[in-house]
């Protein structure tokens, strides 16, 4: 009998996919992947109040009447009934662009890595709430960008550190190229950004010749209603405002959008049809026909409102259950609820004697690139039930107080150590 011989061939991995950060969000998801545990990791919509027998009518009539046009390839911009769709949604928040400027992507995450692609060179600074997004982090290090966390409160991110930070690093002979902001319901923090400083960090940003990107997937999910002023407006010379579908209705279609400045337009169709030709056809006609009907700014009514019974059940238990030193702020929409709790606990650790329990959330490490974030977490409330909820933040009350007692030290971050750290929240609920 003859003997196989395999040599093992060692594949060397990109410098750009070294530089990629896995998602510890999706980590953690991956861990926690087990009936009856309540998840407060999942920014996944609640879905219970689509019309799906519609969707499903619909999704048959496309087919029927537009079956070879809807399983064909398509544009790499999109389809032009979406994208003048998609130009009457941005119009809720003050956006004017002609659909001709609209590129479709498969959700904000395509739209944010097409842009950072085309713009970011290797060591170039990227500045970004702390915290911030995983994902977004995620994409912008895999294009060897260098995120610099600006500090946040109440009212998002904060313009004179913005400044000190940009002149920090042009004085270590840095590049500042980008600011990365999510200023609506911000994504894990909760804080919208303030009409003035919108304004202020769109000057900064020109000024010092800097791209924003500005990324609004929870813009219209205020629980009572309430828009925000986008920024692209004001700066549509610098500005990639990138859309989604994924929050608003779905994610399961994958469906977003960014429009940029006129200038690059063209390089992002060039760079989002290199990255998949098109988006898919048949997805972007249900998204289409959905939004035909205005009966979807009800249904966002409805999700708006089960949304905030939902917030307001999570912080009505946190207030009974926390242990003291625990704080948190209180967001008016969107979908999550940052938590600080006292430096001897550290939320990393602690996460999988919770998955133990049979809850999971997001420790604050997820949501920075500096090592900091360890006496922090997430909490996500969109998706599990009013009961789950409650019971579940009963599991985590009672986990931190026990973890409080015998003291979860860990060291201190080394990009933070010594420095002010500045709290989310006007004002945080403490608990005393």
């Amino acid at each position: 009998m003859q003997q196989s011989c395999q040599e093992t061939f060692e594949i060397a991995l990109s410098d750009r996919a070294k530089a990629g950060r896995p998602s510890e969000v999706r980590k953690v998801f991956r861990a926690a992947q087990r009936p009856g545990i309540i998840s407060f990791a999942n920014g996944a919509p609640f879905l219970g109040a689509l019309p799906f027998d519609k969707l499903a009518e619909e999704a048959r009539r496309i087919l029927a009447e537009q079956g070879g046009v809807a399983l064909q390839y398509g544009a790499s911009d999109g389809i032009p009934r979406l994208r003048k769709h998609i130009v009457d949604v941005m119009a809720l928040e003050g956006v004017t662009a002609h659909p001709d400027r609209v590129i479709v992507t498969a959700g904000s995450q395509q739209a944010l890595n097409i842009a950072a692609h085309a713009t970011i060179n290797p060591g170039d600074v990227v500045f970004a709430e702390g915290p911030s997004y995983a994902g977004g982090m995620s994409v912008l290090t895999s294009h060897e960008a260098e995120v610099v966390h600006v500090p946040s409160d109440g009212d998002g991110l904060i313009p004179s550190e913005l400044e000190r930070l940009i002149d920090e690093a042009r004085a270590a002979g840095k590049t500042p190229k980008v600011l990365y902001t999510i200023p609506n319901f911000q994504n894990p923090g909760g804080m919208n950004l303030s009409p003035e400083r919108r304004i202020k960090i769109g000057h900064i940003c020109r000024k010092n010749g800097m791209l924003l990107f500005e990324d609004n997937p929870y813009g219209l999910l205020g629980f009572d209603g309430q828009t925000m002023p986008a920024i692209q407006p004001e700066f549509p010379d610098i500005t990639f405002y990138f859309g989604s579908f994924s929050k608003m209705f779905a994610p399961g279609l994958r469906l977003g959008w960014v429009i940029a400045p006129d200038s690059i337009h063209d390089q992002l169709v060039n760079i989002a049809e290199t990255a998949a030709l098109n988006p898919a056809v048949f997805n972007q006609l249900i998204m289409a026909a959905y939004l035909d009907d205005a009966a979807w700014k009800d249904t966002l009514d409805v999700y708006r409102g089960i949304y905030k019974a939902k917030f307001e059940a999570l912080v009505e238990t946190l207030a009974e259950v926390m242990p003291p030193g625990c704080t948190w702020n209180r967001p008016t929409g969107g979908f999550y609820l940052w938590v600080k709790v006292p430096d001897g606990i550290d939320t990393e650790e602690l996460v999988w004697e919770a998955i133990e329990r049979g809850i999971v959330y997001v420790p604050g490490t997820a949501f920075y690139t500096n090592g900091a974030g360890h006496s922090e977490l997430r909490l996500s409330f969109c998706l599990p039930s009013i009961q789950d909820i409650r019971k579940g933040a009963a599991i985590l009350g009672e986990l931190l107080r026990e973890a409080l007692a015998i003291g979860h030290l860990h060291t201190p971050d080394r990009e933070t150590e010594g420095k002010q750290l500045v709290p989310l929240g006007d004002p945080p609920v403490t608990m005393e």
